[in-house]
């Protein structure tokens, strides 16, 4: 089955340290990944980052501009067999935010909750593909 899948992501970045996610499910399980989703019928773009940000880390986002954005096909099984997901995603750094209200533990759809990672620790295989690149490039 061929998938397309369009998201909304927040790069989030404090003290050398990146807000990421951990994957329960999907094409990155186990995977670390930037906080974000899908936007529902009839949202926008601001709305959709914003509630998908406050769903999965508990973070309110103030202000945040267009950082980059990233393509890939994603080869997986689940439940419904073998899908080849095209996922675009258009990534947003977060400039200002309220961390109060951080949930490091969660079971929200696809996501276990979030937690700070020093940036300079992480390697390739503990990140999803998107998150990888957004480091990538913010350095």
């Amino acid at each position: 089955m061929n998938k397309l899948h369009l998201g909304i992501y927040g790069l989030i970045v404090k003290n050398n340290k990146i807000l990421l996610v951990k994957k329960s499910r999907g094409p990155y399980i186990g995977k670390l990944d930037l906080p974000g989703g899908s936007a529902e019928h009839g949202e926008s773009v601001d709305q959709a980052l914003s509630r998908e940000i406050i769903e999965e880390t508990g973070i309110k986002i103030n202000k945040y501009n267009l950082f980059d954005n990233y393509t890939a096909v994603v080869d997986f099984t689940d439940d419904r067999g073998e899908i080849s997901m095209y996922h675009v995603g258009l990534i947003y750094l977060i400039k200002s935010f309220d961390d109060s209200k951080l949930v490091k533990e969660n079971d929200f759809e696809d996501t276990l909750g979030a937690d700070w990672y020093e940036i300079s620790k992480l390697t390739k295989d503990q990140l999803s593909p998107f998150a990888f690149n957004a480091i990538t490039a913010l350095q």
